[in-house]
């Protein structure tokens, strides 16, 4: 297996993984994500949060057509959709953790493990995505 860093490097000879396991870690980061915020949801319902629970119901839904695109389509398109996507909602949940949750009309909230968690799990979502598309670059 060769170093994961080669993929950044140019005319570097060896690949971290091949296209096809990429997209396998990639796709399975983005099923681990939804199922983080269907629990999420069904938190929120709970506490009868009638905002958050379908806004996180609407983000775990969202992740799973984009997933099955990427596996389904040879296009570069879904993987800037779930980097776009993956940085908008961290950037969000950033703000509503700090003082500029009152743009929002709310108070800053703490921080959660599902939230800990989803946002690892993002990170690795648009890490991912960026070398499926330097290695989707590369290749051609």
């Amino acid at each position: 297996m060769g170093n994961m860093f080669c993929i950044l490097i140019p005319n570097c000879p060896t690949y971290f993984m091949n296209q096809k396991s990429l997209i396998g870690v990639v796709v399975g980061l983005m099923i681990a994500t939804s199922t983080v915020y269907f629990v999420e949801t069904i938190e929120e319902f709970e506490e009868q949060d009638m905002v958050k629970a379908p806004f996180f119901l609407i983000i775990a839904i969202a992740y799973l057509p984009v997933a099955y695109w990427m596996i389904s389509k040879k296009s570069s398109i879904p993987y800037a959709v779930a980097i776009a996507g993956s940085i908008g909602i961290m950037a969000l949940y950033a703000a509503t953790r700090t003082d500029l949750a009152m743009i929002f009309g709310i108070q800053a909230g703490g921080i959660g493990h599902l939230g800990i968690i989803s946002k690892v799990l993002q990170v690795g979502v648009v890490v991912g995505s960026i070398l499926a598309l330097l290695q989707t670059k590369k290749d051609k």
